[in-house]
Order: structure tokens, then C-alpha cells, then sequence
């Protein structure tokens, strides 16, 4: 058994994340979820030229899924002679697949302005973010919105790559962030996607399997920590009232912790004996992510490294 190997593994994940505290996300064209985005959208046209648009879509998410991996394992492997090397092209790799702190320069915006009252400008900058138009909606359903993309941030671009990336390295957290992006882009259940993406929301929802109960725990144990927890609120409904099984439990677990009236309109209502989410409440709920990331980072990723590598399982990076 290689002691380097744990090294490398474990220098690549603090270091990820230093730099992402250090300097947050990359620019748009350095960065590989930009590239993952582009080259999918080329590949798209192609796959839906066949008339068999399920088996269509699944073969999409197989062969990008497979287009990717294969250079991120060649660079890998012709790094890997030289330790050190090896450790800085992990961290800028792995980086670029999980991102956190950049949530709040999103998020702040959409706070100062509903602070201040200037509800049309928090609706345009929260429209950013949550990726739908919410020009019109009140105070609350924009919170609501905010809380909600809180929570899938956690999931789809915290906990599921760092739980991946604990598990099957700089690959397997490759592949699980983009099948996750696969999913933004064709999941959605209207008539252009419902056949051609049905095979990607299925992966997606198969890969956040675990990673979703885990975002879970973390929140409601955050939510212990800061003291929001709402005590004997159960979600356990609450989780299938989304499409996303796995957005049901992240929302669903915010919902209870902080006792909240979670509602997309035209699509679900979480828990409606709770409160009407205000600006305080996105303040809480990331406060909750921030605590959910640490926890994380101790109590869940490094000790699924440690186990595997002293269970005998090389670490893949």
C-alpha cells in the first residue's frame, strides 16, 4: 500500500477547497462545467437526430459521461510519476467540478435588495439563479426560490461531488457533475425533453441516491448546531413533493429545520403550516450551508477516505 496515494488524495481535496475559499470559481472559460456545458450542447443536436428519443438520450449521457473521463484519466495518469505535479493538476481539476463559496455572491444581492424593498431588482437577481422567471412574485415565493436553489447547491454541487470524489476520486466526481448538468439541461419534463431526457433525470436521480439522504442529515444537523432546528417537524412527506426525488429531500430537510412554507408555484407546496420564508430566512439557510459544508468535509469525506484506504482500496486520484 502507497502512504503517498493518501497524501495525494487528501492534499487534492484541502486544496480544492482552499482555493475555492481563496479564490472562488474560475472564469466562465477556464472553467470545466463551461466546457462540459458547450460540448454537450455540440453532441445534443447530434443524438437528437435519432427517432428513438429515450434510447437516444441515454447513449447522450453515456458517451459525454465517457468523452470527459477519458482525458481527465490520460492527464491523471501522466502526472501521476511526479507527486507534486500530480497534487496541483488534482486540485485545479477537482476544483472546477465542486464549487461553494461563490453561492453567496449570488445569493447577497438578492438579499440587499430585499432589504431595502426593491423587490422587482431581488426577483432579477434571484431569476439568475434559480434559472426561472420570477418577475411579478411577492417577497416570500422569491425566498422561497432562493432557499430551494440554496439546497440543490448543497446537493448537486457540494455534497455529491465531495461524496464521489471520497469514494471514486477526480472521476467518479466527474462523471457524477456531469450527468448532473446533463440533468439541468434536457431533465426537464415538458414537451421537448420528457422522451430524450428521461435516461438523464434517471442517472441523476440514481447518483443522488445517497449524496441527497446525506445532504439531508447535514442539514438538519446544521440546523441542530445554529439552534433553528424545529423540533419533531418531520420531512419525510415533504421529499415527494418535488419531481427530483433527490431535490425533495434537501428541500424538504430546510423546510423543516426552519419551519418554513416552501412553495414553487404551479408545482408544489412544502409543509403549509409554516412560516412564510423573509430575507432572514435565506440569511439562516446559508448559514445552515455553510455549516452542512463543514460537516461535510470532517465527518463525511475524509473518513469515507481514510476507511476505504485502510480497507485496503487504493484511492483513484
Amino acid at each position: 500500500m502507497n502512504p503517498a496515494s493518501l497524501e495525494i488524495t487528501i492534499t487534492v481535496l484541502i486544496g480544492a477547497v482552499v482555493l475555492d475559499f481563496v479564490f472562488g470559481d474560475p472564469r466562465k472559460y477556464l472553467s470545466p462545467v463551461t466546457l462540459i456545458r458547450r460540448v454537450s450542447t455540440l453532441f445534443e443536436t447530434f443524438f437528437r437526430t435519432y427517432s428513438h428519443r429515450i434510447a437516444a438520450g441515454a447513449f447522450f449521457a453515456i458517451f459525454i459521461s465517457v468523452l470527459f473521463a477519458i482525458p481527465f484519466t490520460g492527464l491523471l495518469i501522466l502526472v501521476s510519476r511526479v507527486l507534486i505535479i500530480q497534487a496541483i493538476v488534482g486540485i485545479i481539476l477537482f476544483k472546477g467540478l465542486f464549487s461553494v463559496t461563490s453561492l453567496s455572491d449570488k445569493v447577497n444581492p438578492i438579499i440587499t435588495s430585499l432589504e431595502s424593498g426593491a423587490v422587482e431588482d431581488a426577483a432579477v437577481y434571484a431569476s439568475h439563479i434559480v434559472k426561472r422567471d420570477l418577475s411579478g412574485q411577492d417577497s416570500p415565493h422569491i425566498a422561497s426560490a432562493v432557499i430551494e436553489t440554496i439546497s440543490n447547491t448543497l446537493l448537486n454541487e457540494v455534497v455529491s461531488p465531495l461524496f464521489y470524489f471520497s469514494v471514486l476520486g477526480i472521476i467518479g466526481s466527474l462523471v457524477a457533475r456531469v450527468v448532473d448538468i446533463l440533468d439541468g439541461m434536457v431533465g426537464q419534463k415538458n414537451r421537448r425533453n420528457f422522451y430524450f431526457g428521461h435516461w438523464p433525470a434517471v442517472f441523476h436521480t440514481m447518483l443522488n441516491y445517497i449524496p441527497a439522504r446525506v445532504s439531508a442529515f447535514l442539514i438538519l444537523l446544521g440546523s441542530e448546531f445554529l439552534n433553528y432546528r424545529v423540533s419533531n417537524m418531520p420531512f419525510k412527506a415533504m421529499r415527494l413533493a418535488t419531481d427530483s426525488p433527490g431535490e425533495g429531500w434537501v428541500i424538504g430537510a430546510m423546510a423543516a429545520s426552519l419551519n418554513l412554507r416552501m412553495e414553487r408555484v404551479g408545482h408544489y407546496v412544502m409543509n403549509e403550516s409554516g412560516f412564510d420564508p423573509s430575507v432572514g430566512d435565506i440569511r439562516r439557510a446559508m448559514r445552515v450551508y455553510y455549516v452542512s459544508f463543514y460537516v461535510m468535509l470532517v465527518l463525511v469525506a475524509l473518513p469515507i477516505i481514510l476507511l476505504l484506504y485502510f480497507g485496503g482500496f487504493y484511492p483513484l486520484n
